[in-house]
């Protein structure tokens, strides 16, 4: 992974391909009798690809839900666990896919238009799978970007991550140092890439130039909203520095927001370390100065969980994929209580919730830990739920 750190902005990459990618599974089955007749075969390919992809990859499952039938559930089980133990693999399912997934320790991503009701919803609410409302047929990958429309997902690749702290848009507005930073990052991986692709050291993936794309993403909501920022101007801001990016880096823009904890803070020291304006908006010391990962509070605090699900409202008119809310809760919610959460937070982003029998996602920071599970406020539920009170366990 290569690293530029501009000011208010930090930009990765990779340096000889592409940063981050997402693909249809169908491609598992190429020069393969089936991914049933050698599991292991397809299995090595999507680690041998997922490996040259420091961001991530996403695996949309658009085999038919038939697919699935034909193996026992041990079998299952065993495949889909074996594909979410990939680090930095993301899977994205639809309805008809989700419904066929036993239980298991696997992770993954239902797409629907409405949160998961059933069996399904059983699952969603126990955090084995996370769910991403999608109105329209667009498979919109939160942390990666937006597939393009077709029977079959086509691959999709991103050149890097520009990540930037709210707080600096005004100082970014004009985009000059980023369209310099971008440009340069973009043209060391394109030669690089000609070097790998020439040597034969790609994987059996169709690789197209004009399926490349730049994803630039946000932290520090909170610290925008306590230094007074008003989300109207920002998101009107961010469309016009999206339409001046593709316009100078002739590529598509994928606009979304960074749960990365890393990358938040170190925005947040940079600010305090080289005097920057929005440096104000940032807690006092003791506390860490570091900004808030994404758009809404940080879901390691324990805060309400609409303040942790909250978005801007004008969000799906800017943002091209949603943002990620992880909401950790006491004990696995009732139905009636997600019900009331999503009556609050209309539109909804991508929700996963994290009973306490899950373990918090990585990477974990000591000046910022998370805080126990018994203490996060649990949503009401509206016919018998009783919320528990902060300092309970101790009485």
């Amino acid at each position: 992974m290569t690293g530029i750190e501009g000011r208010g902005f930090l930009l990765r990459t990779a340096p000889d391909g592409p940063w981050a990618g997402w693909a249809g599974s169908r491609f598992l089955d190429e020069g393969l009798a089936s991914v049933h007749a050698a599991p292991g075969r397809a299995l090595a390919r999507l680690m041998n690809l997922v490996s040259l992809l420091p961001g991530g990859f996403g695996l949309i499952w658009d085999h038919p839900p038939a697919w699935m039938q034909a193996l026992p559930a041990e079998s299952r089980q065993g495949w889909w666990e074996a594909i979410t133990a990939i680090p930095h693999l993301s899977l994205h399912l639809g309805p008809d896919s989700a419904l066929q997934l036993p239980g298991g320790a696997f992770r993954g991503w239902v797409h629907a238009p409405d949160r998961p009701e059933g069996s399904l919803g059983d699952h969603w609410r126990q955090g084995v799978i996370g769910w991403v409302p999608r109105p329209e047929a667009t498979w919109r990958l939160p942390d990666l970007g937006v597939a393009a429309s077709g029977d079959e997902a086509p691959p999709g690749w991103l050149w890097g991550d520009a990540t930037l702290s709210l707080g600096a848009l005004p100082s970014l507005a004009s985009g000059e140092a980023l369209v310099a930073a971008m440009s340069e990052a973009q043209g060391l991986a394109e030669r690089g890439l000609a070097q790998r692709l020439s040597s034969g050291a790609w994987v059996d993936v169709p690789f197209s130039r004009r399926a490349v794309a730049w994803r630039l993403s946000l932290v520090g909501g909170v610290e925008f909203q306590r230094a007074g920022g008003t989300w109207p101007a920002a998101l009107g801001q961010l469309r016009a520095l999206r339409a001046l990016l593709q316009e100078r880096l002739r590529t598509p823009i994928h606009l979304g927001a960074c749960g990365d904890v890393q990358v938040a803070a170190q925005l947040g020291r940079q600010a305090l370390r080289e005097g920057h304006p929005w440096r104000a908006s940032l807690p006092l010391p003791p506390a860490p100065g570091a900004f808030t990962p994404g758009l809404a509070a940080d879901p390691r605090d324990a805060v309400p969980l609409e303040a942790r699900a909250m978005q801007p409202p004008a969000w799906p008119e800017t943002l091209d994929h949603p943002p990620v809310a992880l909401l950790r809760v006491p004990a696995i919610p009732p139905e009636a209580g997600a019900q009331a959460l999503l009556g609050q937070i209309q539109p909804a982003p991508a929700l996963r919730w994290m009973p306490p029998d899950l373990p918090p996602p990585g990477p974990f920071d000591p000046d910022r830990p998370w805080a126990p599970a018994l203490v996060f406020p649990f949503p009401a539920d509206p016919g018998n739920g009783v919320q528990r009170g902060l300092f309970e366990e101790f009485g």
